[in-house]
Order: C-alpha cells, then structure tokens, then sequence
C-alpha cells in the first residue's frame, strides 16, 4: 500500500507530545503511556522497516529539565547520488541511460504543444489541462506539477527523474525526491516552496508524457525491507 504519511504501518502517534520531525515510538505496556525513554539512541528499539531510524530526543514543548528523553523515529538517511553507488548497480546503470538520452529532455515540438508539461498551442490546453502562468499545460487536480526540461535546465536535468524515482520507490511515497542542494545528495518529502530538483515537488515530462523513468510508489519498498538495488525502476526516454 502507497505510504502518503510517515510511520503509517510501523508506528503509532503519540497523544501526550509531538516530536519535531518524528513521531513516538509506542510500546504496549510500557509504563502508563507506552513511551520507551531513553538516555541516547542505542536505548531504542530497532525498526523492523528499512524506511526508518530510531532517535532519543525530547519532544517538542517537552520540560527537558524534569523529564526523560523518548525514541522517536524518524526517515532513514538515504543517499541518492548515482556516484556513490556501484558501477552495475540497477540506479546506476538507469542514470546513465538517462544521461545518455539527453536529447530527449528538450522542447516539446509543435505537434505536441498544449499537452501535460508542455508549452501552450496558441494560447490553449488539451481538454481537462490549464495553463499556468508560466505557459506550461498542466493538470490541476495532480497534486505533483508537470516540469517542462526546458524550464529546468533542459538537458543538463536528464537523471533527475531517476534520481526522484529511486527515493519514490525506496519510501514507498510519490512525494519523495532527491534532494541536490547540498553536497549530501539525500531522499526526503518534497516541499512546493523548494525548486525543483533541490527537494522541490514535480515529476518531468518528455513531449507531453511522463517520463517513463517512473513507475508507480506503491510498487516499491512499502513494506520496508527491499534493498537499494531492488528499487523499482523504469527506462530511459527514447530519443524522438
């Protein structure tokens, strides 16, 4: 099942605090609020699901003089950048063929304007698109915008999609992205005030289509125990 929200299946919340950036970890019968406390994270338990890491910390609004740390858990640190990762890895290897096909991240041509994700046709969308206000024809019912290549970098953004894809499938969650705008190249929820491709939300398409370096989330690491070369991939573009 696609994971949309952290913790969903692992986890329960926790009614007493909110944990910045996590949730609580519960434990039937522990005390009288099933909170496991702690002095540091190696007093947590393990989480089953790859997806996740225990953390000891104080919760949010938590008197940090007169009260325990608690395990929390929050996402897995996840590296994305291809470079890290062996030659004949599955991502690796789909980077590159991505890369290769540049060409394909370009201008929609005159044929398929007023598609998804590209540029208007004289001022008009395809039935069931809008036009934004940056020209490009979009669906607004889609929570994840349409990028047009040529608005991003054009060839220069080939692997994008396949660096997005592998963070989608490994945490089972559509809104996953890879994180480029540190040297630390990471997966996280994407946010829609960050550009695209520096953690902003949006999935790349090629001449009206979505990229078929895409598959769905729900296929991948829902359950939390696929590793990094069982992600779910899909093929590079074809060069038109």
């Amino acid at each position: 099942m696609l994971t949309r929200r952290p913790f969903a299946s692992a986890l329960l919340l926790t009614a007493g605090f909110a944990v910045s950036a996590c949730t609580a970890i519960l434990v039937p019968d522990e005390g009288d609020d099933g909170v496991v406390r702690c002095n540091n994270t190696e007093d947590c338990p393990d989480i089953e699901d790859n997806r996740y890491r225990s953390q000891c910390v104080f919760g949010d609004g938590q008197d940090q003089d007169n009260s325990d740390k608690v395990c929390a858990a929050d996402f897995e640190v996840i590296g994305c950048n291809p470079q890290n990762y062996d030659g004949d890895h599955p991502f690796v290897t789909l980077y590159e063929d991505a890369v290769d096909a540049k060409a394909a991240y370009v201008a929609c041509t005159e044929e398929n304007r007023g598609k998804r994700g590209c540029l208007n046709s004289g001022g008009s969308c395809e039935a069931g698109l809008e036009l934004r206000e940056d020209g490009v024809c979009d669906d607004p019912n889609d929570p994840l915008p349409a990028i047009y290549p040529p608005d991003v970098g054009g060839a220069d953004i080939a692997g994008q999609d396949v660096m997005d894809q592998f963070c989608r499938s490994y945490f089972c969650d559509e809104e996953f992205v890879c994180d480029t705008s540190t040297s630390n190249w990471t997966c996280r929820r994407c946010s829609t005030s960050d550009p695209f491709a520096e953690g902003g939300c949006g999935l790349l398409y090629i001449q009206g289509a979505r990229s078929s370096v895409y598959e769905d989330a729900s296929l991948g690491n829902c359950d939390g125990t696929l590793e990094t070369e069982e992600q779910v991939l899909g093929t590079a573009p074809e060069v038109i």
